[in-house]
């Protein structure tokens, strides 16, 4: 169907900022998932109002408008849908940080990094810290409420926001929290891991912390993933929250290494767990974690003290999910997270499914907070593999929620997730869901194909 934007384009500020001839803009018809689709026209925003002026151009004349920020999701969140108009907030990336009141004020587009390291220019910081957040922006953080090796100490992007700014399907404006003097309901909330369903967020409030000093990393390994998996829910059960807390099972090292070009993480072992601990009782925290892996018959343990090499470790546990989309013709990547005591339970199932399909599958991921990211991988990309995939992921997704868990621990639901949400919801809830959808969105013309199972808003 050919879309006349030429109304549009009319209207906008920046009319050059509208792309109809999408030749060579491939890297707008997905995200980092195996889904991709065609949109009808992108716009790559550079001022909200001409996000405004989009918007309500799409709801007169039903246009679907799919919301995108730099594309790193993992969930087909921001692929088009059929004749969308690819919203991209990525050019949006005012910042002004004010130390006094420990606050910024972030466009949608600002790369979390670049926040991250403009607070720490007033020792102030913000904690969360997806692995993708040399790439990742804030809009597409709040979207998805992003977590990161961090999450289990310090939270997660939820718990850092005190105000949006967000447009609306009419067209207008709607300020939530500080921009609204915390005035009337708690609307952000509601946008917060909506996934541009229900508005297209324009400007984010974010709180800051005073900067923390980074403890000492720890690299244990483990013959069996059942054994580190264990050592998690000792630490975190004993009460104590280091930093950070991951997991690492002997083939994503692997992967991880060799797209490294390194030899930093052990891959022979069959797990790994990497350990930042807090700094101001780094050494209780050290003797503490010694005690766990002991217990549970740690191969190796080094304690890494230079900042720097410490980074090098950090940095390959980053680089794990572009490390297996490298390593093969098809990667599909699910997060779910369990309860810190069933967490040895969900390593033990993944290695039974490692066992029982042909499929290369590894596993890693924030352990001190249950959450588990599991790449399936195809070298083929056949369809016969894809479909063993799907099977794999609904006996995965069945197995967290059997354990108490949660289908998604950070990557939201997307197009990957959306048929897979009734297991975890009842009708009743699902349906509440929906007339939220259909208040905010009464034409269902933002991302319409996202979250839901289907299209039915009643």
């Amino acid at each position: 169907m050919s879309i006349k934007y030429d109304a549009l384009k009319n209207n906008l500020q920046a009319p050059h900022s509208l792309i109809t001839d999408l030749d060579g803009q491939e890297g707008f018809f997905h995200d980092e998932t195996i889904y991709r689709s065609i949109p009808s026209a992108v716009l790559v925003a550079e001022s909200k109002e001409d996000i405004m002026t989009a918007v309500k151009f799409c709801r007169e004349n039903k246009i679907p408008v799919t919301p995108r920020g730099a594309g790193t999701g993992l969930s087909g969140g921001c692929v088009p849908s059929e004749n969308a108009l690819v919203i991209a907030t990525s050019n949006l990336k005012t910042l002004e940080i004010h130390p006094e009141r420990k606050i910024a004020f972030c466009g949608p587009g600002v790369i979390t990094k670049t926040l991250q390291d403009e607070a720490a220019r007033y020792s102030l910081a913000y904690p969360p810290d997806p692995a993708s957040f040399e790439e990742s922006t804030l809009g597409g953080n709040v979207a998805e409420n992003a977590g990161g090796l961090r999450c289990k100490r310090f939270g997660v992007t939820r718990d850092y926001i005190l105000g949006l700014e967000a447009v609306t399907t009419d067209g207008t404006i709607l300020k939530t929290g500080l921009y609204n003097d915390y005035r009337g309901l708690a609307l952000g909330d509601i946008l917060i891991a909506s996934e541009g369903t229900l508005a297209i967020i324009t400007e984010i409030a974010v709180r800051l912390i005073f900067k923390t000093d980074r403890g000492v990393t720890l690299l244990v390994t483990f013959a069996k993933p059942a054994a580190a998996a264990q050592t998690v829910s000792d630490i975190i059960s004993s009460g104590l929250i280091p930093n950070v807390l991951e997991y690492i099972d002997g083939d994503a090292a692997a992967i991880a290494n060799a797209y490294e070009k390194s030899t930093l993480i052990d891959e022979k072992a069959a797990a790994i767990l990497l350990i930042e601990t807090a700094d101001k009782d780094q050494d209780k925290q050290t003797t503490l974690i010694r005690k766990f892996c002991e217990k549970n018959r740690f191969l190796t343990l080094n304690i890494e003290t230079d900042p720097d090499k410490a980074e090098q470790l950090w940095q390959v546990r980053r680089n794990i999910s572009r490390a297996a989309k490298a390593c093969a013709g098809a990667k599909i990547s699910e997060d779910i997270a369990v309860p810190i005591s069933k967490f040895p339970l969900l390593v033990a199932f993944v290695a039974q499914l490692n066992r029982q399909y042909p499929l290369r599958i590894n596993s890693y991921g924030h352990a001190g907070d249950g959450n588990l990211h599991v790449n399936i991988l195809s070298q083929s990309g056949k369809p016969t593999d894809l479909t063993l995939a799907d099977e794999i992921i609904e006996k995965l997704l069945r197995q967290a929620l059997q354990l108490g868990g949660t289908i998604t621990g950070e990557h939201g639901i997307g197009l990957a997730k959306r048929r897979y949400l009734k297991y975890e919801f009842d009708q009743p809830t699902l349906k509440a869901m929906r007339k939220i959808k259909a208040v905010f969105d009464p034409d269902n013309i933002l991302n319409p194909e996202k979250i839901f199972p289907d299209e039915n808003l009643s």
